[in-house]
């Protein structure tokens, strides 16, 4: 009778693993960029545009605290001419 050869899968496994192996390196995103929607308020002839406020409420917190914004909270209220903000449980007022 012929002799079978048989190989063993023992030895081949190490072999391919080391050249299956991808790099850690993240690849690149491409693609657009993430929407920045524009929301604007009308309201007695004044419009006002609620990104400009959020962005105004934050530099006012920043002036007076070192610790960087974890949650955002803005009311706008414009028969008072007036947006209140929440920012890390700090409040405050902007005249609009």
């Amino acid at each position: 009778m012929p002799e079978k050869k048989v190989s063993a899968p023992a030895a081949e496994a190490p072999a391919a693993e080391g050249k299956t192996r991808k790099s850690t390196k993240a690849p690149a995103r491409r693609g657009r960029p993430p929407l920045a929607p524009e929301l604007y308020v009308e309201m007695g002839g004044e419009q006002y545009n609620i990104t400009d406020i959020i962005d105004r409420a934050k530099a006012d917190y920043r002036t007076t605290h070192k610790v960087g914004v974890q949650s955002c909270k803005v009311y706008v209220k414009p028969e008072e001419g007036a947006a209140y903000y929440v920012i890390n449980k700090f409040s405050g007022k902007l005249d609009l």
